[in-house]
């Protein structure tokens, strides 16, 4: 998982507070003292906001709600603020950041539901086992084909012992019950120098 990020918006005296403290709590912080900066940073870095909370002053939070989910703004009214108080808020928001995200990850036509395991269309929908979830993460996080040797090792955690036949034994089942599903031979493709997802 990437470092959590918190990202300050023009409030100075949470910005001290926070650089005292930071080594007691796990947020890689960012300090932006205008919204200009800051909107730059986000329309520039894909993923910039990624396992993010921007924590902004009530003045600048309505302009901030156009440049991204609400979910990631946290906004503060009004000082003094508990300290204890604001990270377990922070902690919060970014679990459910993260509950969130893995409940929609978009591939192809599908979305991938980590959370309750399934891979589904609007119409439809197949249950996975958690080996065939990390299958499909990591050759679509690849975008390169992959060898069975290598989907051994990362995603079985299987040692040389093992014959790659048993890996190449379950992708052919996982293909299989898309294929049945969805009626789509095309998803997870066998290429001659491995497995690749297309997005």
């Amino acid at each position: 998982m990437h470092s959590q990020k918190l990202h300050i918006l023009n409030i100075p005296e949470l910005d001290k507070i926070i650089i005292e403290i930071k080594d007691y709590f796990n947020y890689e912080v960012n300090y932006f003292k205008e919204k200009k900066v800051l909107f730059k940073k986000i329309e520039e870095e894909k993923k910039f906001l990624e396992n993010s909370i921007i924590i902004v002053n009530q003045k600048d939070f309505s302009s901030l709600k156009d440049k991204t989910n609400e979910k990631q703004i946290h906004c503060i009214t009004k000082f003094p603020i508990k300290i204890s108080n604001l990270i377990d808020q922070l902690n919060a928001r970014l679990i459910q950041q993260n509950y969130s995200a893995q409940s929609n990850i978009n591939i192809n036509k599908y979305i991938l539901d980590i959370n309750s395991r399934v891979l589904k269309t609007s119409d439809n929908e197949l249950k996975l086992t958690e080996r065939e979830i990390d299958t499909i993460i990591f050759l679509k996080n690849e975008n390169k084909p992959i060898k069975v040797d290598v989907l051994q090792k990362e995603v079985w955690k299987y040692g040389e012992d093992l014959e790659t036949h048993t890996v190449e034994t379950h992708i052919y089942r996982l293909r299989k019950k898309i294929k049945d599903t969805f009626d789509d031979d095309s998803f997870i493709q066998s290429k001659k120098d491995g497995y690749i997802i297309n997005d």
